[in-house]
């Protein structure tokens, strides 16, 4: 358990784990994967030009120079805090009656993840939270007191690609 158990928020919630957490893991790619990148965007940038397509071209550059931006970016610890009320992540607080479900999925050193089912007005979205060394039964069994766990899930298959295809 956190140092912090049973210390109070300025609104009353108490804290029953908190930890700092990357925002996202970025993805380590060597020479290879550029090269090989680079040769797929050029095929597919060639590939649009043969083709007359040049809405086509202009969206592989654009996501080639978005790509290149976002690679640049560090990121960011941020403050995961499970409190008797709700959960707490970056700068979001989410009562329980808002988390539809969770699940964890631990495989080290590839997939540590927290993952929580929330409503946000009328959508569910699906909120990925690194959980950087804390004990995964811990989180569950506290977690389990108060949100239904999906037993048996594992990683989303658009994350495992992008993990795989080195894409975060």
């Amino acid at each position: 358990m956190s140092q912090n158990q049973d210390i109070h928020h300025q609104d009353h919630r108490t804290i029953l784990l908190e930890w700092d957490t990357p925002e996202f893991l970025p993805a380590r790619r060597g020479k290879i994967w550029f090269i090989s990148t680079g040769s797929v965007l050029i095929f597919l940038l060639i590939y649009a030009f043969l083709s007359a397509n040049l809405t086509m071209a202009i969206v592989f550059i654009l996501l080639a120079v978005i790509f290149i931006l976002v690679e640049k970016r560090e990121p960011k610890m941020v403050k995961m805090i499970i409190t008797d009320m709700g959960i707490q992540y970056k700068d979001n607080f989410y009562p329980y009656h808002h988390i539809n479900s969770f699940w964890l999925v631990y495989h080290p050193p590839y997939v540590q993840a927290l993952y929580l089912k929330v409503r946000t007005g009328r959508t569910l979205r699906l909120l990925r939270v690194q959980m950087n060394g804390q004990k995964p039964q811990t989180i569950r069994e506290l977690l389990l007191k108060e949100i239904p766990e999906i037993e048996g899930a594992q990683e989303p298959t658009s994350d495992l690609l992008a993990r795989a295809l080195k894409l975060y």
